[in-house]
């Protein structure tokens, strides 16, 4: 048995048909299974923004701002997966990526989705987020 929030996230794949998995990483692992991203989150003049970049890259706050069309950004906690009542912006370089993998509302549990069924889930937007190297 899950967790209760992992369990709403497996319900939530359930229900809307998605090929996510969900998995629990031994107690010695520091990362996800697979190519993993960084989820931010942003009050952007009165509502919230998600956005969602590789992990070994950095997020570009002015981009961000961009996206959403803010005339303010600034950071807050963001919402659990699947970000309801949020804007989400996925960096275009994930949907080239097979399997992305994120937080999956507890200590040590990750989902794993299609980045193509994470902006369905989502109704998120592509976007160039990543500050320039």
């Amino acid at each position: 048995m899950w967790p209760e929030p992992v369990e709403r996230i497996a319900a939530f794949l359930r229900s809307s048909g998605a090929s996510g998995r969900l998995e629990e990483l031994a107690a010695d692992a520091d990362s996800a299974p697979g190519p993993a991203v960084i989820v931010g989150g942003f009050e952007c003049d009165g509502q919230v923004v998600v956005a969602l970049v590789p992990e070994e890259r950095t997020l570009d706050r002015d981009k961000v701002a961009a996206a959403a069309s803010c005339r303010s950004l600034r950071p807050v906690q963001p919402p659990e997966f699947p970000f309801r009542d949020a804007r989400v912006f996925l960096d275009r370089t994930l949907l080239t990526t097979e399997e992305i993998w994120l937080a999956a509302g507890a200590d040590g549990f990750v989902v794993g989705l299609p980045p193509s069924d994470l902006a369905r889930l989502t109704g998120a937007k592509s976007a160039d987020l990543l500050l320039e190297a």
